[in-house]
């Protein structure tokens, strides 16, 4: 992975075979980013993605196989238990142009991937709610 500083940010290159949620969450480490928004694009070999299932307070997770491109890839940073967190959701199509979309847990770059990256000087923290059975953003503190 490559990043550079810009006016608001960072870009960043994530380079075929690098898994981008583990890229994001180096990245972050090493920036020292807690808080910030996420917008890419790219391309991905075999990527899980995640619908969560409210009555069941847990999410559902299907691997998609073979080459796909990343029509959109959001999300945000924040910090999880004094860790960075990357929170991404991503749309993905194949040669059929098929989107499917959800929670990105994991893929992994095939040509590249271009994330462009807004920081906040301050953290976004999260704080695991036991009743939705997630992470949630706690925006009462700094």
């Amino acid at each position: 992975m490559q990043s550079r500083r810009t006016a608001y940010g960072y870009a960043l290159r994530i380079d075929p075979g690098e898994e981008i949620i583990a890229s994001l969450k180096a990245f972050a480490a090493a920036a020292g980013v807690r808080s910030g928004l996420l917008c890419g694009l790219g391309a991905v070999g075999e990527t899980d993605l995640g619908f969560f299932d409210r009555a069941q307070r847990r999410y559902v997770v299907r691997t998609f196989a073979g080459e796909h491109e990343i029509g959109s890839l959001v999300g945000n940073l924040s910090d999880l238990e004094g860790e960075p967190h990357p929170h991404c959701h991503i749309v993905i199509a194949g040669d059929d142009f098929v989107a499917y979309t959800g929670h990105l847990f994991r893929g992994v770059v095939t040509v590249t991937c271009e994330v462009q990256v807004i920081t906040d000087p301050g953290t976004f923290r999260r704080v695991r709610d036991a009743g939705l059975g997630i992470a949630r953003l706690d925006l009462s503190t700094s």
